[in-house]
């Protein structure tokens, strides 16, 4: 068979998408295409209807491929079944085919197709061997691909994007000043990064995040700026600095900054850092009460790591008795943390083996 179906109009502009995508160095394949006779005979052996819209894919434009990241789909294969008899939450199928397993997006999870009466063709979700359906606003194989598509040739990032509002960030903060539904700053949040953001955008959130009074979306704006690489991320969480807020800023500090991973390998190359010293240490003195400490060894990591640190700032943590805060330092392996408070990791050892012993 050809790479794809050439007389067919759709099929080559969506092979062109492909082709844009890989020329912007993104990774995006394209298998060849299945006849529709071995599709036929899939059907035939394994009785059971296929979409029309995946069957038309497969057969006009490619039988697989991989998207970027872990992302893989499936190509339909005779020897191979993709069948999911077992369904979400609460209910089995038994040995009826309740969904068709066509992409796998890592960690055991996929999406797949459904097989069942008024949800057939629509998207589902499958992990590790079940499907559940969950209704989202794309009604087949076809539709969620090119929306895929679309929004990988705008430089968007790809996670989550079964399941956000369709369309550009632009669109959306636009309908999100019209309407604030924080779902709107998800998508965005989801789909943005420096290379897509341009100073005009960048401006237009700033603008919203400044006026902005209800925390949750206060915060949400606050990711969508530091993610797509605001120049003064010190600012954004300044504004937003309250105990409500601190495991979102670390967990910001950590995932979209450069740096968590400069502080712990290089030492000082970061001008501004120790500006970020006196909220990282207020952070950790929080941890030290805290009910729940998620990312709470980032922190510390950060803490400790940075140009500013001194041990008296946080000796309430390098000292504590706290059963979690002890084998967190227990567990710290980094040489360049343990340079800085190895006694404090030696003695949380000590601690932790007796913890064990009782």
């Amino acid at each position: 068979m050809s790479k794809y179906n050439t007389n067919d109009p759709e099929a080559a502009a969506i092979r062109k998408k492909i082709e844009k995508l890989q020329s912007m160095g993104r990774e995006a394949v394209l298998y060849d295409v299945i006849s529709k006779e071995d599709v036929e005979l899939y059907e035939l052996a394994n009785d059971v209807k296929l979409p029309e819209d995946y069957v038309w894919f497969i057969t006009n434009v490619g039988n697989g491929g991989i998207w970027e990241g872990d992302w893989r789909f499936y190509p339909l294969d005779l020897d191979e079944y993709g069948f999911l008899n077992e369904g979400l939450p609460n209910y089995k199928i038994g040995q009826e085919k309740f969904a068709f397993e066509v992409l796998d997006t890592g960690c055991g999870s996929g999406i797949g197709l459904m097989l069942q009466k008024e949800h057939f063709g629509e998207i589902a979700y499958t992990d590790e061997g079940r499907a559940f359906y969950h209704p989202i606003p794309l009604h087949g194989f076809k539709e969620f691909y090119l929306k895929w598509l679309d929004e990988a040739c705008l430089g968007y990032d790809h996670i989550g994007f079964e399941s956000t509002p369709h369309g550009t960030i632009e669109e959306h903060l636009e309908q999100y000043q019209k309407d604030p539904d924080i779902e709107l700053l998800r998508s965005i949040w989801l789909k943005v990064n420096p290379q897509c953001a341009t100073k005009q955008f960048l401006s237009d959130v700033h603008s919203a995040f400044v006026t902005e009074t209800k925390n949750e979306n206060k915060v949400m704006l606050a990711r969508i700026l530091v993610k797509a690489g605001y120049e003064d991320a010190f600012s954004v969480f300044s504004a937003i600095f309250r105990p409500e807020n601190y495991e979102t800023i670390v967990w910001e500090m950590h995932d979209s900054l450069p740096y968590f991973e400069k502080w712990l390998n290089a030492e000082g190359v970061i001008a501004d850092a120790p500006k970020y010293y006196p909220m990282l240490v207020e952070i950790m003195k929080y941890y030290e009460t805290a009910k729940e400490r998620k990312y709470f060894e980032y922190c510390f990591a950060m803490t400790v790591m940075n140009p500013a640190f001194r041990a008296e700032d946080i000796i309430g943590f390098l000292t504590s008795d706290d059963a979690e805060i002890v084998k967190c330092l227990a567990f710290v392996y980094q040489d360049t943390i343990r340079e800085r408070v190895g006694k404090y990791i030696d003695e949380a050892n000590k601690k932790y083996d007796k913890m064990k012993e009782n």
